[in-house]
């Protein structure tokens, strides 16, 4: 397989990464990861906006501009003989700064739709005042650590509340909730990563005329809901099937199934 490094195509053995950059060293970076669909990649133009509005926060120079990074994405697309799958932007600190794009299969399954995803807690508290919680940086390992701890006991995804005991968001995901046929989802002040399917979705709960409200909720407000579902670029809309201890039945997700069949459609547009 493949990688493109500052648009050059070279076999992923061949790279070798400066063991003494910031990017190695300290994690001084930030990524994008992107759904491929029959040779597109959905939402470019977001994710690559969402990359330098990042790289502003942390102070890094981006080298590339649009039509760069979108060609460098789609020869290494076309060189990995790829229709459908994942591609994710690592841009890194260094010397002269570095873009690496990588390829991948996507990990979701029709199964996991079915029986809907199972979340848990955790005991860590997202701080909204750092300046991290909202950029996608290579700074990641709060957010494996947490899930890793919660796969290992059986879920799917961990949820984060912040300092405040307000929810915020899953380790890859944003949350939603439906209660009573009104939407809600936490707000971006609430210490979360605007994700750009959450974005979507909400453009289409506007288009559907939908009840909903982006505010500050609590876990208990949460454990009450009539539906839960969660969202990224990877898996779209997720069913929830269990919130800690308490199961709900999502062959009764009336909106959140409507959602996903509408998602369905607004993509099939975007191909």
């Amino acid at each position: 397989m493949n990688i493109s490094v500052n648009g050059k195509i070279i076999p992923r053995d061949k790279f070798l990464y400066p063991i003494d950059s910031s990017g190695f060293m300290y994690g001084y970076g930030i990524f994008e990861t992107m759904k491929i669909v029959e040779n597109k990649i959905l939402f470019l133009e977001e994710h690559i906006d969402r990359l330098k509005n990042g790289c502003k926060i942390l102070g890094l120079t981006l080298k590339y501009d649009f039509k760069d990074i979108k060609k460098y994405c789609y020869d290494l697309i076309h060189a990995n003989g790829i229709t459908g799958g994942v591609v994710k932007l690592t841009y890194v600190n260094g010397d002269n700064n570095t873009l690496i794009i990588t390829t991948r299969k996507n990990s979701y399954k029709d199964e996991d739709y079915n029986r809907g995803f199972k979340v848990a807690f955790s005991d860590v508290k997202r701080n909204p005042y750092s300046k991290l919680v909202y950029v996608k940086s290579n700074n990641y390992l709060e957010n494996i650590l947490a899930r890793r701890e919660v796969v290992s006991r059986g879920y799917d995804e961990v949820i984060f509340e912040n300092i405040h005991n307000e929810i915020c968001e899953g380790a890859i995901s944003n949350i939603f909730f439906i209660k009573n046929k009104k939407i809600y989802t936490p707000k971006v002040e609430c210490g979360i990563l605007s994700g750009i399917a959450r974005t979507k979705v909400l453009e289409l709960i506007k288009e559907l005329n939908i009840n909903h409200e982006v505010g500050i909720f609590d876990k208990r407000t949460l454990l009450e809901a009539d539906e839960i579902f969660i969202t990224n670029s990877l898996m779209d809309i997720m069913p929830i099937s269990q919130v800690d201890n308490k199961t709900f039945n999502i062959i009764n997700y009336s909106i959140t199934n409507l959602l996903i069949d509408k998602f369905k459609v607004f993509i099939k547009g975007k191909i």
